[in-house]
């Protein structure tokens, strides 16, 4: 708690603001006897690649993931949280941890991608048939099934195949 201290010392005043600090107590989770962090404080199901400040809890300096004996999560929760961290680092949500470049290093140039966002030539690419029944459709995986639980954006369940 701050508060402002007069001194007097003959003539002068001495004004001075301190700080006396009570301990404050670190607050109780919800669940005492869950495993991990995570489970502790129900968060099971309501996090996702968006919540950097969670993720970034969870990493190293330069964006590897902390062994689970130094987190203290659950293998469950902690394959999770390794696949939102990759999903956040393709999405660009966190730029601070990336290795450092060695000074004076010229990044090789990246090949053109084309219309259909791949290297290789059109006329190899596959068309996507529109026409036919659902299940007859070669079918392109989203996201990752670790996942599917997490959190849900709507009433539908979440599709792992479009």
């Amino acid at each position: 708690m701050p508060h402002v201290v007069e001194i007097q010392e003959g003539k002068t005043t001495i004004i001075e603001g301190r700080i006396t600090g009570t301990p404050q107590e670190s607050p109780n989770p919800p669940n005492p006897s869950g495993q991990c962090p995570i489970c502790r404080w129900n968060l099971k199901h309501k996090y996702g690649y968006e919540d950097v400040l969670l993720l970034s809890q969870f990493l190293r300096p330069h964006g590897g993931m902390l062994p689970r004996r130094v987190t203290g999560l659950c293998q469950e929760e902690h394959l999770k949280i390794e696949e939102c961290v990759k999903m956040a680092h393709r999405a660009g949500l966190l730029p601070n941890h990336r290795p450092q470049l060695p000074e004076g290093f010229v990044p090789k140039s990246k090949p053109q991608l084309n219309r259909y966002l791949t290297r290789w030539s059109r006329r190899s690419v596959k068309p996507i048939y529109n026409k036919g029944h659902r299940w007859n459709k070669v079918r392109m995986a989203v996201g990752s099934p670790l996942l599917k639980d997490n959190v849900s954006y709507s009433r539908r369940p979440l599709v792992l195949y479009q």
